[in-house]
């Protein structure tokens, strides 16, 4: 960007056959904005107006391919003297794996805007590793940051939604490995499971919308990523009863409806065999974070939750091929058909089963998991 001089020459960087240029004169808000809302979790529901304006008021850097067309971009808010943010950076799938990512953020953070000042910030859900090697480390003393959210004024969950789109590329298609904030730790295990707790809840039938409301989005934030079914089964069980009738499911999914609307809560869809499994989280959390089975039955598993599982011990397995004593090269073939034996889907499908203390692969719990290991295999549809 010209730095709000005239006659001052765009700040550019060459990558390749691609270049990134703050000039305004180039970028191309609408571009950003739909992939945004496409594929950016953090600004769900942002309006075009409002990535217009968020870019007018930004210093702005487009990634422009051979034809001129712009292909990813970044915004940084800065005072241009003590403090800037670095957000909502993205580079279209197309054009990843190509460093175009790291070079974006390389310009970024070397751009006069923020030259020399003190602080460059951004936040990011999974993509750390992008961020690493420009220098970006996490909080040296988070106790003395504090936050405003949603700011008065603003739209219920507006700055909630906004807090995660600060250069979040992990899922906006950095050239850094997606690092996922799963929980899940080889050496320690799943997580526990913390149960909701609650009872005295009124009857979603009669009760008025915005009571359903709290206690939903209550119920979600202790146990989220929770699926939908289990959540209302949950509310209902509260509420003294033991079956989710149609009756009472319809007014809870109105509730699910103000709660994604007011983006306090994100509804992830995975495909269960060809039904919709609803995935319920608050809004900025992770999508997926692996724990144990507590008191929910294998089905109340998010699918993706398993689909994670599966793939730690799918690595796992296909690391236990010890070569003893032998040199590499002579056994390397056995090691491999040993290890991909080990891995199979029905060994694997049994490791998720022994990892959740569950005995019995009865046909349902079968394709339950046949669906979370297509969901692997596939990714989200």
């Amino acid at each position: 960007m010209n730095e709000g001089g005239a006659g001052l020459a765009p700040y550019e960087r060459p990558c390749g056959e691609y270049v990134i240029s703050d000039d305004p004169g180039r970028f191309d808000a609408g571009a950003m904005h739909d992939f945004l809302v496409r594929d950016a979790y953090w600004a769900q529901g942002r309006s075009r107006e409002e990535t217009e304006v968020a870019a007018a008021n930004s210093v702005v850097l487009g990634v422009y391919g051979p034809d001129g067309s712009m292909v990813g971009g970044a915004r940084i808010v800065t005072d241009r003297a003590t403090f800037g943010y670095l957000a909502d950076v993205y580079v279209l799938a197309e054009h990843r794996g190509l460093g175009l990512g790291k070079a974006l953020v390389a310009a970024a953070c070397e751009h006069p805007a923020v030259a020399g000042i003190k602080r460059l910030m951004l936040i990011t859900r999974d993509a750390r590793e992008l961020y690493r090697p420009a220098g970006f480390t996490e909080l040296s003393q988070p106790e003395r940051w504090m936050e405003l959210q949603p700011v008065p004024g603003g739209a219920p969950g507006e700055a909630g939604a906004d807090a995660g789109a600060g250069a979040d590329a992990g899922t906006a298609g950095g050239d850094g490995e997606r690092v996922a904030d799963t929980g899940y730790d080889p050496a320690a295990g799943p997580q526990p499971y913390t149960t909701w707790q609650g009872g005295g809840l009124p009857d979603p039938r009669t009760a008025p919308v915005a009571q359903v409301v709290a206690h939903l989005l209550e119920i979600v934030g202790v146990e989220g990523p929770i699926t939908a079914d289990r959540a209302y089964r949950l509310y209902i069980r509260g509420a003294g009863s033991s079956k989710v009738t149609q009756r009472a499911r319809a007014p809870m999914e109105q509730a699910l409806g103000r709660l994604t609307l007011r983006r306090q809560v994100e509804v992830d869809e995975l495909d269960n065999a060809g039904e919709v499994q609803q995935v319920l989280r608050p809004a900025g959390t992770p999508a997926v974070v692996v724990r144990e089975l507590g008191e929910r039955s294998l089905y109340e598993v998010p699918l993706n939750e398993i689909a994670e599982l599966m793939g730690h011990k799918r690595r796992e397995l296909l690391g236990r091929a010890g070569a003893g004593d032998q040199p590499a090269h002579a056994v390397a073939g056995v090691i491999q058909q040993a290890a991909l034996r080990r891995a199979s889907p029905d060994r694997l499908k049994r490791a998720v089963l022994d990892a959740y203390e569950l005995i019995r692969m009865t046909q349902a719990a079968e394709q339950y998991l046949d669906a979370a290991l297509t969901l692997l295999e596939n990714g989200p549809q």
